[in-house]
């Protein structure tokens, strides 16, 4: 996804209440691959099921959920 797709997603999983980030962050990858780090309190079920529908994935690590496109 590109930068202007992680900002979209990131702005949909707030005003859908998906998300309470404490920080988010957006990490250039590889050209026009864009990855959105998350941290706070989100509903993983919820999500999941919207970035199965958008063909994106996500990992949940110690302190991050991070989203992007495979």
């Amino acid at each position: 996804m590109n930068r202007k797709e992680a900002v979209a997603l990131f702005t949909e999983l707030v005003a859908n209440g998906f998300v309470l980030p404490n920080l988010v962050s957006i990490e250039q990858g590889a050209p026009e691959k864009c990855i959105l780090k998350i941290k706070g309190d989100y509903d993983s079920q919820k999500i999941g099921s919207l970035l199965n529908d958008r063909g994106l994935s996500c990992e949940h690590n110690e302190d991050y959920l991070i989203i992007y496109k495979p």
